[in-house]
């Protein structure tokens, strides 16, 4: 619609993860499909698999998790923003902070 606001998230997030497909091991993603901002415009969607997801989350880009609103083209829902959360060896991806025992993107599956 013309005149509609756009979110402020959309002028700073560098990605957003929209579903994701975990392995037969118990959270383990495998791949997740994304949209990436270039500038003011997203990107089609993109698949990218954990350790991609991974490096991006340490190079400190700002990836959230979300959902594209059918109303305005280029505008997301969000759900929050992905973290690593350390557990032992393991580092798994989460939605926002706290203890995890696997992947949780919090977005459907794909």
């Amino acid at each position: 619609m013309p005149g509609t606001p756009v979110s402020e998230l959309n002028h700073t997030a560098d990605t957003v993860v929209v579903a994701a497909r975990y392995g037969p091991q118990a959270g383990e993603l495998l791949l997740a499909q994304a949209y990436e901002r270039r500038g003011v415009v997203w990107t089609d969607v993109i698949l990218l698999d954990r350790d991609d997801l991974l490096a991006r989350v340490r190079s400190r880009r700002r990836i959230y998790a979300g959902e594209v609103r059918p109303d305005i083209p280029g505008a997301f829902t969000v759900h929050g923003r992905l973290q690593m959360v350390h557990d032992g060896a393991r580092t798994y991806l989460t939605l926002g902070k706290g203890t995890a025992r696997g992947d949780d993107l919090g977005v459907p599956l794909f």
